[in-house]
Parts: structure tokens; sequence; C-alpha cells
């Protein structure tokens, strides 16, 4: 898989919304939230600016496949406590002692 939950994401072209009237544009930036593996897709998290509001930005998702972003900043690996299991997202390699 291309990317794993948390990813930090670029999209590569102009994508249609799933869920809003509205093209978002290519170099869009987001968050990988959730990942598929038949047939391979990604739901993400996108931040488009929007200075009318607060924020400074609006959020819409939408399901992107593997050749229409690149990954900009890889998931951080949590490494746990005494008392805590590992966790991974999907398409993560297992975190290996060192």
């Amino acid at each position: 898989m291309k990317a794993c939950v948390h990813d930090v994401i670029r999209t590569l072209a102009d994508v249609e919304s799933d869920f809003a009237e509205r093209v978002i544009p290519h170099g869009a930036v987001g968050t990988v939230v959730e990942c598929y593996r038949e047939p391979e897709g990604y739901a993400v998290d996108l931040a488009l600016p929007d200075d009318r509001l607060v924020g400074g930005a609006t959020y819409v998702n939408v399901v992107l496949g593997p050749d229409q972003f690149d990954v900009l900043e890889p998931a951080p690996v949590v490494r746990p406590g005494p008392k805590q299991r590992a966790r991974r997202s999907v398409g993560q390699e297992p975190a290996t002692a060192s």
C-alpha cells in the first residue's frame, strides 16, 4: 500500500469531491484517515484555504486512488510504553525492537 493512516499527502490533480459539490484543486494537502485494500483507496481529510473562515480553511473528505497523490510526510511510528501494545496503521510494517 502506498500510504498509512496519519500520512500527510498532496493531491497530484484536480479531484471531484465525494460529498460536496466542488472540485478539489491539485496541490491540496491533507491527512489519510482510512485505508482500503480492495480496491486500493484512501479516505483523506483535505484542508482547503478559505480566508472567510476563522481557522483559515474548510475541510473536505474524499477517497483517493494511489495515483492521485504523493506522500509528503509519513505517519510517526508510535512506540509502546511498558503496559501498552504497539499500534500501527493498515499497511504499515510492524515496528522492530532496537
